[in-house]
């Protein structure tokens, strides 16, 4: 009789870890067993992105202590299957990137060339967001919201499944992810009463306004010799990560800040209307040190500017930050006080 009963839990027990195995692997059975509805949802997802004039928008989140969200702008070519990116984390580069929806793996798939922003951000990994592949299975669409969700977990290794994330039609309001480069230090006069003009900053932050605060700030000008060390610590550098690109090369501006006892001049890049706080594993005053105090100081990582204001020698520039959902939790004022 025991030995019945051994035999008897022994082999409930392999049921039970089978069925837990079972439960880590996305099998996409339903899209197996109904290909016409495979197909359907592919297709609508086609005719969902390219419906998007301003494009769509990808909320991901990094490692870093950093309260907010980063946002993906993507414009979908269909006719073409171009791929536009702009991100928060540097300028995007002339290179042609592409993406494709295929239907022949089980699922809807939207795949996204390797070498682009999208492939990009999946080689380095948590420091710049959670995306962990480059192969997304689309898991749903509707009238403004198409979802996509990783295919791996991680690595080659790693269970199937990643991060859903709810890709919605880029709000109209962001222009900074249009075409015009405002907030652009190489732009002729654009340093005129900023670059070295002692400034203030306020800080609020909408959903816990205890934390609001001001600070001392400023710009000033990175040297011409110093742009090639600061490059070369570029996260995404073709160099520290094999098969990145996407971006061109990177643009710094100083940006006073409290550190400690005193005040510290960190080396952000400025790309895209934005100004991105991203540590970088070496460089100048960008890097891990300088760049993660800063981050769990203030609890964001990068701010896109708003608007730019020139009233005689006054120059007033707001700057905001987003939540998940693409709102703003983060507001910046910058004022040079003359």
């Amino acid at each position: 009789m025991r030995k019945i009963l051994y035999h008897l839990f022994f082999f409930v027990g392999s049921i039970v870890l089978l069925a837990s195995c079972e439960k880590d692997n996305i099998t996409n059975a339903y899209f197996e067993d109904n290909t016409e509805r495979q197909e359907k949802v592919a297709k609508e997802a086609k005719e969902m992105l390219a419906s998007a004039e301003n494009g769509w928008v990808m909320m991901v989140k990094t490692g870093l202590n950093s309260d907010v969200y980063t946002p993906i702008v993507l414009k979908f070519d269909t006719v073409t299957n171009r791929l536009y990116v702009k991100t928060v984390y540097g300028e995007t580069a002339d290179t042609e990137s592409y993406f494709r929806i295929t239907t022949g793996t089980g699922a809807p798939q939207l795949i996204f060339t390797t070498g682009s922003i999208m492939s990009s951000l999946y080689r380095v990994g948590a420091q710049a967001s959670d995306i962990t592949d480059h192969i997304y299975n689309i898991v749903g669409v509707s009238s403004d919201t198409v979802a996509i969700q990783c295919y791996r977990s991680g690595n080659v290794y790693a269970k199937e499944g990643g991060v859903i994330y709810k890709m919605f039609k880029r709000p109209v309001d962001w222009k900074w992810a249009d075409g015009e480069n405002y907030f652009d230090f190489n732009a002729s006069g654009f340093g005129t009463n900023v670059l070295g003009t002692a400034s203030r900053v306020q800080l609020e932050y909408v959903n816990s306004p205890e934390k609001n605060r001001t600070i001392a700030s400023g710009f000033s000008a990175v040297a011409a010799a110093n742009l090639s060390t600061m490059r070369n610590g570029f996260a995404f550098q073709i160099s520290r990560n094999i098969g990145t690109g996407g971006f061109a090369p990177t643009n710094y501006v100083f940006f006073r800040f409290p550190y400690l006892t005193t005040n510290y001049d960190g080396a952000p890049i400025f790309a895209n209307n934005a100004l991105s706080f991203l540590p970088q594993p070496a460089g100048y005053t960008n890097n891990v040190t300088y760049m993660t105090y800063f981050i769990n100081t203030f609890n964001f990582h990068y701010l896109v500017c708003k608007s730019v204001v020139r009233t005689g020698n006054n120059v007033k520039m707001e700057f905001e930050a987003y939540d998940k959902a693409g709102k703003v939790i983060v507001k910046a004022t910058y004022d040079n006080l003359l």
